[in-house]
C-alpha cells in the first residue's frame, strides 16, 4: 500500500496546511484592517527609506492587502476543497505566502531586527516545505476507494 492510497493521509496534511494559512493570514490581515496602522509604525519604521517612498501608510496597507490576498486565496482553497482534490489554489495562496514572508523579513532586516527576520526564514521556509508537499501530493496517482 502507498502512502498516497489512504484518504486520510493525504487530505488531512493539506487540509490542515489551509486551515493553517487560514489562520496566519486571517488574524494578521483581518487585524490590520480592523486597528488600522498602529502606534509604534511611525517610529520604527520612519528612519528608514519606506518613510519617504512609498510612505508609511502606503506601506502598511501595502502589506494588510497582501495578508488579506493570502487570506482570500486561502478561503477560496477551502472553499473548494481542495484538500480533496489537485491543490491548485492551496499552491498558489503558498506561493503568495512565500512573498508575504519576504516582505515581513524585509522589514526586520532594513529595522535590525534580526530574531524577527530569522523567524521569517522560519516560516518562508515552513512555507517552501508545505509549497512542495503539495506539489507532490499533485503528482501522486489517486486510487479508488476500497
Amino acid at each position: 500500500m502507498r502512502v498516497c492510497e489512504c484518504v486520510f493521509v493525504r487530505s488531512g496534511p493539506l487540509l490542515a496546511i489551509n486551515i493553517l494559512y487560514l489562520i496566519i493570514w486571517g488574524f494578521a490581515g483581518i487585524g490590520k484592517i480592523v486597528s488600522g496602522m498602529p502606534e509604534y509604525f511611525p517610529d520604527k519604521f520612519g528612519p528608514t527609506f519606506m518613510a519617504k517612498f512609498p510612505g508609511l501608510p502606503a506601506t502598511f496597507w501595502m502589506l494588510a492587502i497582501a495578508e488579506m490576498i493570502g487570506f482570500g486565496l486561502a478561503v477560496f482553497a477551502l472553499a473548494r476543497l481542495e484538500f480533496m482534490r489537485k491543490p491548485l489554489w492551496l499552491a498558489r495562496m503558498l506561493t503568495w505566502s512565500l512573498f508575504v514572508f519576504l516582505m515581513l523579513g524585509f522589514g526586520q532586516w532594513l529595522t535590525n531586527e534580526f530574531n524577527g527576520a530569522f523567524q521569517q526564514f522560519c516560516y518562508f521556509a515552513g512555507t517552501l516545505a508545505a509549497l512542495l508537499f503539495t506539489q507532490w501530493v499533485a503528482t501522486q496517482p489517486r486510487v479508488a476507494k476500497e
